[in-house]
């Protein structure tokens, strides 16, 4: 038994069933048939790994290729996705949500991006809003039994090493003007004169103080009340715009818009909103995630010959939603941006290909750079790319020839589970293994963590490896998560699973049940922090 650094090591992955000794059982499972070739292909293909990665740096290391976030979007709003079906019924919901997560992860993700503000109400308890129509059936009902279906969520998903993001849309207010039936503390009701009826639906006005203070309150609330790993914005900032039909601001520019014009004050209000909002995750809990997924252009070359991108959309964001994801990223507002690149690889007016290198060659490299997949078009759109399942595993694939890329986040979840023509088996093969998600940048250095791993012992449930977390450590500073590897003679050292996370234990085992009884093998655990970070590796044999 020995220690061994973070240059020593390649990492990858197979499943186990592990155990913190003070908590409960976790047990993973495969993802199904047809995944062992592709495994054992690229275990083939990464053998010579081991001898080239001895020069490479610790930070390297952690960026490699076990390193990707995997997303998708669970939108609430008229109930795309989560619940199916509204209900008051805590167990229904609870099922509803184990059940995509469940399946989720068999398709390979590793992160969740929940809508818990869709349209002015919430899908947890708030002061500052209703319950949802959508979780529950009526505006301002509750779900019985005091239930939370947010922190149910959360705990869930982290039992599951799974990320779980609060998406928060802002400004929406009602997706229609014919609904009248907002419960008594809705802002339709509380603050009429803050909402603006443009192209059918309802919006909070950006320009306002007082709505920029209130949703500050918001954001306030969600990250004090619940242990979230982000807050997402999506594109929604002005409306799409409508054509020959003016967003209602007029008043409000007059009364605050000086001598800028209409639409650097616009583009200011949204800027001003995301530097608070940044400002006040990181001053609450500095290791939240704060990323906004803006529309896919930011401007047209025609708009801007210097940075636009040589696309011909019909909007760009910085134009239209007055969404400057740039400012935002130089100003670094925003830990990450997610462009919403929903096209095919060729698309002529706006492609795939063409808009990834576009954010990969714009985006500073202190900010993370994921892109957002159009799952919902696949064997459902007029572009013929979009007919068959190949078109997404295509823009993953030259996803992981870009460096600034490190992941991809899918627009949505009943899109990829409930697909006809096996989006998420097609997905478990394009992930036949888990991943770790990227290094995050961190306001302090890390902290190193003293592990000891003992010597692995057969049972009858597997391979059983125990490790123990130097006991001066306070449990609050404890390794949010663990990682272990596994390797023999004719393997590398793969990764076989990330552990539940906060489970805030001094002693952990596992269970390797794929473990083959007569090969010998080493193992690796690696500590990490909320940032993704490596905090020191114990070797056992």
């Amino acid at each position: 038994m020995e220690d061994i650094s973070t240059s020593n090591v390649a990492p990858f992955l197979l499943r186990f069933n592990s155990l913190c000794t003070c908590g409960s059982a976790f047990r993973v499972v495969g993802r199904g048939k047809g995944r062992k070739e592709s495994a054992l292909l690229s275990l083939k293909l990464l053998l010579v790994l081991p001898f080239f990665l001895c020069s490479f740096s610790p930070l390297l290391l952690a960026q490699s290729a076990d390193r990707e976030l995997r997303g998708v979007w669970m939108a609430t709003v008229l109930n795309i996705d989560y619940p199916q079906n509204p209900t008051v019924n805590a167990s229904t919901l609870q099922a509803d949500f184990k059940s995509q997560l469940y399946r989720l992860r068999q398709a390979g993700l590793n992160t969740i991006f929940v809508q818990v503000r869709p349209a002015g109400d919430a899908i947890y308890p708030s002061q500052y809003a209703p319950w949802s129509e959508w979780l529950t059936g009526v505006q301002g009902k509750a779900p019985v039994s005091g239930f939370d279906p947010l922190a149910y969520m959360i705990k869930t998903a982290h039992a599951q090493g799974v990320e779980l993001h609060a998406w928060v849309n802002p400004y929406r207010v009602a997706m229609t003007l014919d609904s009248l039936n907002f419960a008594p503390d809705h802002l339709y009701h509380q603050h009429p004169d803050w909402i603006r009826s443009y192209a059918g639906r309802r919006y909070l006005d950006p320009g306002l103080p007082e709505v920029r203070t209130h949703l500050g309150e918001v954001i306030d609330e969600l990250v004090a009340n619940y242990d979230l790993d982000g807050v997402h914005f999506d594109d929604y900032f002005y409306p799409y715009p409508k054509a020959g039909v003016p967003f209602p601001d007029e008043e409000t520019f007059r009364r605050y818009g000086g001598s800028q014009r209409l639409s650097d004050w616009r583009r200011g209000n949204v800027n001003t909103f995301v530097a608070e909002t940044q400002r006040r995750i990181k001053a609450a809990k500095p290791w939240v995630q704060f990323g906004i997924s803006p529309f896919g252009v930011w401007r047209n070359l025609a708009q801007d010959p210097v940075m636009g991108s040589a696309t011909r959309a019909s909007v760009s964001s910085y134009d239209d939603l007055y969404g400057d994801a740039l400012a935002w990223a130089r100003a670094g507002t925003v830990d990450y941006l997610l462009p919403q690149l929903y096209w095919s690889m060729e698309y002529a007016p706006a492609g795939y290909r063409t808009l990834a290198n576009w954010w990969a060659a714009n985006t500073p490299k202190n900010i993370a750079l994921y892109a957002g997949h159009a799952a919902y078009k696949v064997g459902n759109n007029d572009d013929e790319a979009w007919n068959t399942l190949e078109e997404l595993p295509r823009q993953v694939e030259y996803n992981h020839q870009l460096p600034a890329l490190k992941g991809s986040v899918y627009f949505s979840t009943k899109s990829i589970l409930l697909n006809p023509a096996g989006l998420a088996e097609r997905m478990a093969d394009v992930y036949p293994t888990p991943a770790l998600l990227p290094v995050r940048i961190a306001p302090q250095e890390v902290r190193t963590m003293k592990v000891k791993v003992y010597k692995p012992k057969k049972t009858a449930k597997g391979m059983l490896v125990v490790w123990d977390v130097d006991k001066t450590v306070p449990k609050s500073e404890l390794p949010h998560y663990f990682a272990i590897y596994r390797a023999s003679k004719s393997t590398p050292m793969t990764l076989l699973h990330r552990t539940p996370y906060g489970q805030g234990c001094h002693r952990l085992h596992y269970y390797d049940a794929a473990a083959d009884p007569v090969v010998k093998y080493d193992y690796k655990v690696v500590a990490l922090d909320r940032w993704h970070r490596v905090l020191n590796m114990r070797f056992a044999r």
